[in-house]
């Protein structure tokens, strides 16, 4: 932070070290780059957007999948002083344009196989005839491929001079939250708080520039994009790096690659157990697996079966508030001191909410009422503006991150970023994750927003009310979504009819961990005395049907991508872990 040097001058450190050094490993074709190789394709990223007079605070959105050319083009950009919006590789349609254009972006790159997703977007008339520069990591008419451009003998590997504006500081890159109001929002990542994310990371669990990565989770996410890659161009380990998870796949690839250090998520040591055993899973050389998610039920089953140390961590991409478990507490996501001068004075703490309503509770004197050690409650971050890292940057939307705010917590005058999540703490001061409080869920390693599925159903004139929610399914992560629809009285279609048109409207806008997995037919839903729909009681009947048997559930078949009638038989099914495998 002395230094005030942005990200890509601490990355130059690690090239000048070790140049020939393996930094990066593309596992679909098995091409290895060298830092230095790595930092010649950065800087040809970088010198070809300057040569076309980009300049510091310009925004270029990315649209890619996993790849060693996506993190070189945004490291590339940042050396000019250029921001990327890194955009989820899943979107489409009215999501995706919102995120370019919340972006502002000048260009826009995407990769060979998303140039058709973003191709229909374009041609749906969603980016509001605002014009991008478009360009494609590949070939695809009509757009630039800028994988030929940079091939191209004036585009130098040189290195640029990194303006004199991007420090320590400055903005790196828009990372998008999917939140508690609708479509994702773009959280702004500033470069000190990237490289404390890392090094929070590395010195935690110990990672060490002799270690290797094992890279399969969605660069476009905090998890990867930050506290994964950031391994290597921060502490300058090493790192393999696959487009998309595999279950299958994961040890194999670790064992070829001699990873000794691999992220997860909850929903992917549930995979890995699924699978059956190989040789792979004893031979790897991988100590560590660190990340957010892994409930206690299977904790010690990753351990024992796999023979490696857990890192559980906690952390919200826009937030200030991050916990480390790094003492290997079974379930736990990290630990709060429970002296109450210490748990005063610490940034990040719990408050008492109303578990129906998930509304802050206040004291006769207007304040929150903190929690005590064995309580549960809403996890909360101070906001302190003369310490970085207790800055709430927010997100582009102003409007958005007023949201997240609340103000008079413990005294008169102070404010608290809100992070949505209900922990427990425990008397030992261990805090475990048990809920999202909101109009959000988390499925498949994803936030859902519930409004943003809504917004997509309600044009429809078949429907007369929709309300979407989660569900907890046995033997599943986070929580299913769920679609309570009272269908119009005037609609002529069929039950199979409307069904179909439900789930091609879906299926044609969302990305697939936000297509609903059960839809709920029902005559009415509740509503407040402001027509607010009221989830709580759907949300206590789960995917079962409702005392009266006039509900009609159904489950999202993604083969067919049809909606099927949930009978007794696929409901077994489903209990038995039969029909979410995926």
């Amino acid at each position: 932070m002395k230094a005030n040097k942005g990200i890509p001058e601490i990355f130059l450190e690690n090239v000048r070290k070790a140049p020939n050094k393996i930094a990066a490993i593309d596992v679909s074709s098995g091409q290895l780059y060298t830092f230095k190789e790595f930092n010649e394709l950065c800087n040809r990223f970088a010198n070809y957007f300057k040569a076309k007079e980009y300049q510091p605070g310009d925004v270029v959105a990315l649209f890619m999948e996993n790849s060693v050319e996506y993190v070189a083009a945004w490291m590339g950009l940042a050396k000019i002083g250029v921001v990327t919006a890194w955009i989820n590789s899943n979107l489409k349609m009215e999501p995706l344009a919102h995120c370019v254009l919340t972006s502002e972006a000048k260009a826009i790159i995407c990769s060979e196989q998303l140039a058709p997703t973003l191709k229909s977007a374009r041609e749906a008339g969603l980016f509001k005839n605002i014009k991008h520069e478009e360009y494609v990591y590949g070939d695809f008419v009509p757009y630039v491929n800028i994988k030929e451009e940079l091939q191209k003998p004036e585009v130098e590997a040189k290195e640029p001079i990194i303006p004199s504006q991007v420090d320590f500081k400055s903005v790196l890159c828009f990372i998008y939250t999917s939140g508690t109001t609708g479509m994702p929002k773009a959280a702004v990542m500033k470069h000190f708080r990237y490289y404390s994310m890392v090094m929070g990371s590395a010195k935690s669990f110990n990672i060490l520039p002799s270690d290797r990565v094992y890279i399969s989770m969605p660069l476009y996410h905090t998890s990867a994009g930050i506290i994964g890659i950031g391994q290597m161009l921060i502490t300058g380990c090493g790192c393999a790096i696959r487009k998309k998870f595999s279950a299958s796949n994961f040890w194999k690839d670790c064992v070829k690659y001699e990873c000794t250090v691999s992220q997860y998520i909850g929903e992917i040591c549930r995979y890995l157990l699924a699978q059956p055993p190989i040789a792979e899973e004893k031979e790897h050389k991988v100590r560590l697996l660190y990340g957010n998610g892994l409930r206690a039920e299977i904790w010690e089953d990753v351990v024992n079966r796999f023979r490696v140390r857990i890192g559980e961590l906690y952390g919200s991409t826009e937030g200030t508030s991050n916990l480390i478990n790094s003492d290997g507490k079974v379930g736990a996501c990290g630990f709060l001191p429970i002296s109450p001068l210490t748990s005063r004075i610490h940034p990040v703490r719990l408050i008492k909410i109303d578990e129906a309503t998930g509304e802050v509770l206040r004291g006769k004197d207007g304040l929150c009422l903190p929690c005590r050690p064995g309580e549960t409650g809403a996890m909360v971050s101070t906001i302190r503006k003369n310490n970085p890292l207790l800055i709430f940057e927010g997100y582009l939307n102003k409007n958005e991150t007023s949201k997240k705010i609340i103000y008079d917590v413990f005294q008169r005058g102070d404010s608290v970023f809100l992070t949505g999540d209900t922990m427990h703490w425990d008397r030992l001061g261990y805090v475990y994750f048990k809920d999202r409080t909101g109009d959000t869920y988390r499925w498949k390693g994803e936030n859902v927003s519930t409004t943003e599925v809504e917004a997509v159903l309600m044009p429809l004139r078949s429907v007369v009310d929709v309300t979407v929610y989660g569900v907890k399914v046995p033997g599943t992560e986070g929580r299913a979504g769920m679609a309570a629809i009272v269908k119009s009285p005037y609609c002529q279609l069929s039950e199979e009819e409307f069904l179909d048109e439900i789930a091609e409207k879906l299926s044609s806008t969302l990305a697939s961990y936000a297509i609903p997995v059960f839809i709920r037919l029902c005559e009415d839903v509740d509503k407040t005395g402001t027509y607010k729909l009221v989830k709580t009681n759907l949300q206590r009947m789960s995917y079962l049907p409702d005392s009266q048997g006039i509900h009609r559930i159904f489950i999202w078949d993604q083969c067919s991508k049809k909606y099927l009638h949930l009978n007794e038989e696929r409901r077994k099914s489903l209990e038995d872990g039969g029909m979410l495998r995926f």
